[in-house]
């Protein structure tokens, strides 16, 4: 769910990879990690390829990498404390959810299945920079998407 726009989309996210899966189920004894990683990993991979294939839905800025970071301001300086104990789970997904889906997959990649801005940038095909930047853009919109929902907008 954490990387699906909604309910449908997980199921043929999840359908996807279980099929992923079984047909290259041969792939995991040429791997020298567990199964578990081995799984969690083409579980998230065929994810992204997943989203990258909603062309209409999945934009990240792949025809313009950053190449450096030289922004002088940042987003969260003028943002607005909210209080975290007040969210609760269905609203964090929900507003996990309504970030464009390049954010959506580098938050969940980065912040939530622990990669680094090098394994997340090969997967997504982007610079360490852009991946870097798309995280920011996502904290911020998530933030965002957080303050709306208190403030009772859905």
């Amino acid at each position: 769910m954490r990387y699906a726009k909604d309910q449908d989309q997980a199921k043929e996210i999840l359908n996807n990879g279980f099929s992923f899966i079984l047909n290259n189920l041969s792939e995991f004894n040429k791997s020298n990690i567990s199964f578990n990683q081995w799984l969690r990993d083409q579980f998230i991979e065929n994810t992204i390829r997943f989203l990258k294939n909603k062309k209409t839905e999945y934009y990240i800025t792949t025809t313009v990498k950053v190449t450096e970071s030289k922004s002088n301001t940042d987003l969260f300086n003028t943002l607005e404390e909210f209080d975290a104990s007040k969210i609760d789970s269905a609203e964090l997904m929900y507003a996990i959810q309504q970030l464009p889906p390049s954010f959506r997959a580098v938050y969940n990649m980065c912040m939530v299945d622990g990669f680094d801005f090098k394994k997340a940038s090969d997967y997504l095909e982007v610079s360490e920079d852009t991946a870097r930047f798309s995280l920011e853009k996502a904290g911020y919109h998530l933030h965002q998407n957080i303050r709306q929902l208190q403030k009772g907008y859905r």
